[in-house]
């Protein structure tokens, strides 16, 4: 059997003082610890805003290629480069989707159809994608009011989009370009009416027709 050796008396009664001791080595791993996690939080901002710039740059590179090609009437290629967003693993924005429906606003019809496509479910269209389409569909001759009544409506009860001087403004290009003048009284009424203030481009846009000119003056400056 093992016998306990017990301590001597002399020794238990002696006090015991416990000290603590701060031991640098502790706070030296703890400063680098939370340096290397700094460190580390860093590098994967890092990295994040180099992708986000990456896929940045490529949606500007096909945006500013799509309205290139569509100047030219390169509509297929247009349509090409906007896919070749997708092999870069890239989803496309508006910018470029609004882009490629410019570029398409010579056929109105294929132009609608690459706007329901990419709209709605996958992007949400702004104000400058609308007056595209109101431009495009001026642009026809005759200008084809219904589909812009249309577009107008989808712009607003769908999107919730209300227009503002940019969208009055593509109307009355249409008006001033066929001397609609009716019409054009009619638009700037509708912005009275709507409380929508003329920006510095409007006076610009019905300078050529001095009814229109004076009407809005008389109207809304």
């Amino acid at each position: 059997m093992q016998i306990i050796q017990r301590p001597p008396l002399s020794a238990c009664a002696r006090p015991v003082r416990c000290q603590f001791v701060p031991t640098p080595v502790s706070f030296a791993s703890l400063r680098t610890g939370f340096a290397h996690r700094q460190v580390c939080r860093a590098r994967l901002q890092g990295e994040a805003q180099t992708e986000e710039e990456r896929v940045a740059s490529a949606r500007a590179e096909v945006t500013k290629r799509i309205k290139t090609l569509g100047a030219q009437g390169k509509v297929k290629d247009a349509i090409s480069a906007l896919a070749g967003l997708a092999n870069l693993g890239i989803q496309p924005d508006t910018r470029a989707a609004t882009a490629l429906v410019q570029a398409c606003t010579r056929d109105m019809e294929l132009a609608q159809s690459i706007f329901d496509e990419m709209f709605g479910e996958f992007l949400q269209p702004d104000e400058v994608t609308f007056a595209v389409l109101l431009r495009g569909y001026g642009a026809t001759n005759p200008p084809d009011w219904p589909r812009i009544d249309a577009t107008l409506t989808t712009m607003r009860m769908k999107y919730g989009i209300e227009p503002t001087a940019l969208s009055f403004n593509a109307l009355l290009e249409v008006c001033c370009r066929t001397s609609d003048i009716d019409r054009g009284q009619d638009i700037i009424d509708r912005m009275a009416a709507d409380g929508v203030e003329p920006d510095e481009f409007t006076e610009e846009v019905v300078a050529r027709r001095r009814v229109l000119r004076s009407y809005l003056r008389k109207t809304l400056l």
